[in-house]
């Protein structure tokens, strides 16, 4: 094969102005694997990137996309970890909304079965952000309450699921009715209304010790806030981001009276995106959590992850869903036809 179909960024600007065509094959290099793309994960970042504004810039003309599930094509000298035919998922510095991607092995990773590549497209980046969020920086327990902002979407319904499989009590919070059922749904004990206002004063009256020992948050601004006052004595904050689009300010003052701890997680840094790229040091632990986390997807212990689906035609529409947090979970870019309910295979 010569070519393959994918998306195409040739300037900075919006993301609606990207392309979708016929794209030249890529070289492979030792220790690179070369990955038939199913599914790709759709995520905020892809508005940052091809505008130009991410930490890091691809070169252009590049191809965005950052979280795929296929199967493996070619492997380059030194890859042992997977093999030609193997169902796999992968974290890319970009490149997976596409047919086709060549990227570092390092950051691939085998799909077991029992998962299907359908689902496995949402887990390398975004339930590997979850697991590892609140096993190596939260280390939540089993029996304390967690508080996820943004619920619904991506990395929060991701958290509703690793933290029951870790057995915490879930609170979680979303702005609409339905975002709040579908929340009860997978898992939530409890799904209040985004209401900075009011959320204190709600999440108190569900614990017992005047607040939650951890908080998730992928939100920031005026429900970062509102968490240091939903926050029982010695809890723990978890910065994600900033998708309300301010960064909120900590007073220091709530942070000494209450024993807390103000806790950044970049999960970036793991993979490869950090200022330098750490992905090598990093790799045994990363592998841990994400098998970790399919195991029990296969063990049918822990659910898969929610997804809407959209053909690779449909991408402005995938990444409008997004953009204007009308999904509820991950949105995935499907290069291969699904078939739906009544089908044939």
């Amino acid at each position: 094969m010569s070519g393959y179909k994918g998306l195409l960024c040739t300037h900075w600007g919006h993301w609606s102005e990207l392309t979708y065509q016929t794209l030249d094959r890529q070289p492979l290099t030792g220790g690179q694997v070369r990955i038939r793309v199913r599914h790709a994960g759709v995520g905020f970042a892809v508005s940052l990137f091809v505008a130009g504004k991410y930490q890091r810039k691809p070169p252009l003309p590049f191809t965005p996309g950052t979280e795929v599930s296929g199967e493996v094509l070619e492997v380059g000298a030194g890859v042992s970890h997977v093999a030609v035919g193997d169902r796999v998922m992968a974290a890319l510095d970009w490149g997976g909304f596409a047919e086709e991607v060549v990227t570092t092995a390092s950051t691939v990773y085998p799909v077991p079965e029992g998962v299907p590549l359908t689902a496995a497209a949402a887990l390398p980046v975004t339930y590997g952000t979850v697991g590892a969020a609140l096993l190596w920086r939260a280390k939540l327990q089993p029996g304390e309450t967690l508080l996820i902002h943004g619920a619904a979407g991506s990395l929060g319904m991701a958290a509703v699921h690793v933290a029951r499989l870790l057995g915490a009590r879930v609170i979680a919070t979303a702005s609409t009715e339905a975002k709040r059922a579908a929340l009860l749904s997978n898992g939530a004990h409890h799904a209040l209304p985004a209401d900075a206002q009011a959320l204190p004063s709600l999440v108190k009256a569900l614990c017992p010790r005047g607040g939650v020992d951890v908080v998730f948050d992928p939100v920031g601004g005026d429900l970062f806030d509102a968490s240091l006052r939903c926050a029982a004595l010695h809890a723990r904050l978890l910065v994600i981001g900033f998708a309300a689009g301010r960064i909120p300010q900590v007073p220091t003052n709530l942070v000494l009276v209450k024993n807390l701890a103000i806790l950044g997680f970049n999960y970036g840094q793991y993979i490869g995106w950090g200022l330098t790229d750490e992905r090598a040091i990093h790799e045994e632990d990363v592998r841990e959590v994400l098998s970790t986390l399919t195991a029990a997807m296969a063990a049918t212990d822990m659910p898969l992850p929610v997804t809407q689906h959209f053909p690779a035609s449909q991408w402005l529409q995938a990444i409008d869903t997004t953009m204007s947090r009308r999904s509820v979970g991950k949105v995935v870019l499907d290069f291969e036809d699904i078939p739906t309910k009544g089908d044939t295979a």
